[in-house]
């Protein structure tokens, strides 16, 4: 007979999150979600209330929770929530957080297969299901796409890296709890005293009565098990989340003690691959789609997702202030990847564990399946192709028929020898939802390959560019210089160009000095000048500094109606970086695609430039290089007093 099941949960500031755990957790089979919210910034009470609409979970606001006199947001919920006759009437209860997911291994993976394999156990009134600890899988920044097919990294099955690493979440029977804590339940005086029978299990059906009767929130390394389920925890996402729940003051969690930076090193575990749980992607993306089409619960995930966004963006404003921000070391991504794959690496180099325990895949970081293949095949755009060429190769992913981006690699690129590597600007261009064909470049050798070039015009022969409605083709330094060649193959294309080489021709510039190996290049023939070719795009944007020389005179060379040339002062060679850096690249990307960049609310975004360090850097180059002391040491005022001493110190010492 089916066992009526309830779930509990508190969340504050967990908006952007939300739908995904509701989904999952009913897919696997939960009869009831109730979730307790906290006063947030991020829209997530009218989210709940949304969801609540639809009857997908009760939602209980603070104001309709008991005052009970205990400490925390969390354990009131809780106490509150026990007084509900809907928990009490429940066969079993658990009690998650937003960032834990059940992941049931025997059977189908839903709750009935879990309660059918303990029913062969004999009696079982609490099971204690243990974490297996998700790190940030080298990802940095926050962005609106499911979270299981991501993180898919973990702490090793087989070894326990810390002791924090051991906690449990439990799912209890009512009837004699009198207290819920976020980890285990606290049952009756009876049941504590062995008057009345009581067993308590682990994920592996392991009677562990005696270690969790009384008190405690975690298993031992021996004592611990998963055999038949564990719990995925995801206490950083990404560092930019980590960040903005815990290391702001006050920090979006709420609670007494929110985690520090030295817990996001000892919760970072990358080590080894966990997929289990993506078997459940489809059904959770299906159950996503169900509850959107219900007024109001897109829009207000939507919602949520920008105000978390703006959150982030205060914070990493307020940390540019700070030159040695924490915060701003967590944003480094190739930092991020070069810690993950150390980690993989030690584990490599670890003796081998008994077979009976290395029950997870491990790899090596050079042979990661990059993230365009994991999503060609767990996503929903599963439409596209890869191929593969001696010096260059392409991958194409078909989502929306409104936009195609075609983007190249730039220098830096090709330093990227790894299999997990993805194309230029590939992620951001998926969560827009945009097709993707990416150009990735195994030599430096700025596009000049004559197989490039005759499978690019053979991909035009299929009519590969007409499916679209809009193409835009964008690129920096190198990749620029193919973006704006390239364009030619699709007339009537925009062009999105960040400090691009027109072409290294030394007949066309001779002033060129810079790119030994893309002058070495054979620059005749097709395509070697594209300030030419670039003639028959609809619109191209042409960004550069006008004050790195090489950089203006290229931009120069681009002329014509269709010609927008933007300027980026300070940014040197490395405008989109630049742009990147002031959180602005991604906008301007947008509007380019959507055909409402203009200069105006170009240099509208610029504005955003200010705030870096970076262009206070060239600002006072330029200034100093002029002279034109007088405006340098205004400059240190103005620092001054907008509490910007460091940058300041560093002008006037300079004076």
């Amino acid at each position: 007979m089916a066992q009526t099941t309830t779930l509990i949960a508190t969340a504050r500031n967990e908006g952007p999150f939300l739908l995904e755990w509701v989904a999952y957790h009913r897919a696997i089979g939960f009869d009831r979600i109730i979730i307790l919210s906290d006063p947030s910034q991020d829209g997530t009470e009218a989210l709940l209330d949304k969801l609540a609409s639809t009857r997908a979970i009760t939602h209980i606001p603070r104001k309709e929770q008991a005052e009970i006199d205990t400490k925390g947001f969390r354990n009131r919920a809780y106490a509150h929530a026990l007084t509900l006759s809907e928990v009490q009437q429940s066969d079993w209860v658990m009690v998650l957080d937003i960032d834990e997911y059940l992941n049931i291994h025997v059977g189908s993976g839903k709750l009935n297969d879990l309660f059918a394999a303990m029913d062969k156990l004999g009696q079982t009134d609490v099971i204690s299901l243990s974490w297996r600890i998700f790190g940030n899988a080298g990802q940095t920044s926050f962005v609106n796409r499911l979270l299981l097919p991501r993180f898919t990294r973990a702490a090793p099955a087989d070894q326990v890296l810390h002791e924090k690493h051991l906690g449990v979440k439990s799912m209890f029977r009512p009837g004699p709890v009198v207290r819920i804590g976020p980890h285990r339940p606290r049952l009756g005086p009876e049941h504590r005293n062995g008057r009345t029978t009581t067993v308590w299990r682990n994920g592996s059906g392991k009677d562990v009565t005696d270690i969790l009767l009384e008190n405690g929130w975690a298993l031992t390394e021996d004592t611990r098990g998963t055999t038949l389920a564990q719990i995925n925890h995801y206490p950083i996402r990404s560092n930019a989340v980590f960040a903005a729940h815990h290391l702001q003051k006050p920090s979006l969690t709420g609670e007494q003690r929110p985690l520090t930076l030295a817990e996001h090193e000892v919760f970072n575990t990358n080590h080894v691959v966990d997929s289990s749980i993506t078997r459940w992607a489809q059904a959770t993306t299906t159950e996503i789609k169900r509850l959107q089409s219900f007024a109001g619960v897109q829009t207000a995930h939507k919602n949520c997702v920008q105000a978390f966004q703006g959150i982030i963006k205060e914070m990493l404003a307020q940390e540019s202030q700070n030159p040695n921000s924490p915060v701003l070391d967590l944003m480094n991504p190739e930092a991020a990847q070069a810690i993950m794959q150390q980690q993989v690496a030690n584990i490599a180099a670890a003796p081998a564990a008994p077979e009976s325990a290395a029950d997870m895949q491990m790899v090596d970081p050079n042979d990661l399946a990059p993230v365009w293949l994991a999503d060609l095949r767990r996503s929903q755009s599963k439409r596209g192709w890869f191929y593969s060429d001696d010096t260059f190769a392409m991958q194409m992913t078909t989502r929306s028929s409104d936009v195609l981006i075609v983007s190249f690699d730039n220098l830096s690129d090709v330093n990227d020898t790894s299999l997990s590597r993805t194309t230029w600007g590939y992620s951001f261009y998926r969560d827009e939802g945009w097709s993707h064909m990416g150009v990735m470049a195994y030599e430096k050798h700025w596009f000049r390959d004559e197989r490039l070039f005759n499978f690019l015009e053979g991909q035009v022969k299929t009519g590969i560019f007409k499916r679209f409605k809009q193409v835009v083709f964008t690129g920096t330094s190198m990749g620029a210089y193919a973006a704006t060649a390239f364009s030619s193959l699709s007339p009537g294309s925009t062009v999105l160009a960040f400090s691009p080489q027109s072409t290294l021709a030394n007949d066309l510039v001779p002033w060129e000095e810079r790119f030994v190996s893309g002058r070495k290049q054979d620059w005749n023939g097709r395509f070697r000048d594209a300030a030419e070719t670039v003639k028959n795009a609809k619109t191209a944007f042409i960004i550069y500094d006008p004050y790195c020389d090489p950089d203006k005179r290229h931009a120069a060379r681009f002329r014509g109606d269709n010609i927008v040339r933007l300027k980026s002062w300070y940014a040197t060679h490395k405008s989109a970086r630049f742009m990147r850096r002031a959180d602005i690249l991604k906008d301007i990307t947008r509007a380019a695609v959507h055909d409402t960049l203009t200069a105006e609310s170009y240099y509208k975004l610029y504005r955003a430039r200010r705030s870096l360090p970076w262009y206070v850097a060239g600002l006072t180059d330029h200034l100093i290089e002029k002279k034109h002391t007088k405006l340098a040491a205004g400059l240190a005022q103005y620092l001054h007093a907008n509490n910007r001493h460091g940058l300041a110190q560093d002008i006037e010492n300079r004076l």
